[in-house]
């Protein structure tokens, strides 16, 4: 018999999988974030939490009106997963909205990052529509002594001035 049954294993796949991206959900970001800030603080690992916006309302242009915010959500989905490291963690937290978890390296550029995912998500298609998705991105970096709560807070701030002031990346310290 094996440790983890195939129920087990289904049950976190229900609760920690968004089934339309097939990527972790926000019920999953608030587990994994808070293990990657003990990480941070234990042994001084930096990570960036990035948050960027792809929904209809304000980052999508398409010649089918009648595309959906869940076939968007697919295709920017399959999308993040060619072009990710395999290091960075990804999420779908709500309608358009998605997350990364990534370990800040030296020499990375979160900005370079963010930008070539924009380059990517330029030019798709879903079906016989065209979509050119122009996300807005807010970024923050870990702290000691942050929180879950505090460090998505900070990103999702980041994320709201962009979406505001019209600006592409906010990065919030």
């Amino acid at each position: 018999m094996q440790f983890f049954q195939q129920k087990d294993l289904d049950k976190l796949n229900r609760d920690l999988i968004d089934q339309n991206t097939n990527l972790y959900n926000k019920t999953a970001l608030y587990f994994l974030m808070n293990h990657i800030l003990l990480q941070h603080e234990r042994y001084e690992e930096n990570y960036s939490f990035i948050i960027f916006d792809c929904s209809k309302d304000h980052s999508v242009r398409s010649n089918c009106p009648s595309i959906t915010q869940d076939q968007v959500d697919k295709t920017v989905a399959d999308t993040l997963k060619k072009i990710c490291r395999r290091s960075d963690i990804l999420f779908h937290c709500d309608n358009g909205i998605f997350c990364i978890l990534t370990r800040v390296f030296e020499g990375d550029d979160t900005v370079l990052f963010c930008e070539k995912i924009t380059r990517n998500l330029k030019d798709l298609s879903y079906k016989d529509c065209a979509l050119e998705i122009k996300p807005k991105y807010g970024i923050t970096f870990s702290k000691i002594n942050d929180t879950p709560e505090n460090f998505a807070q900070r990103s999702y701030d980041a994320l709201k001035k962009a979406l505001e002031k019209e600006e592409d990346i906010v990065i919030e310290t």
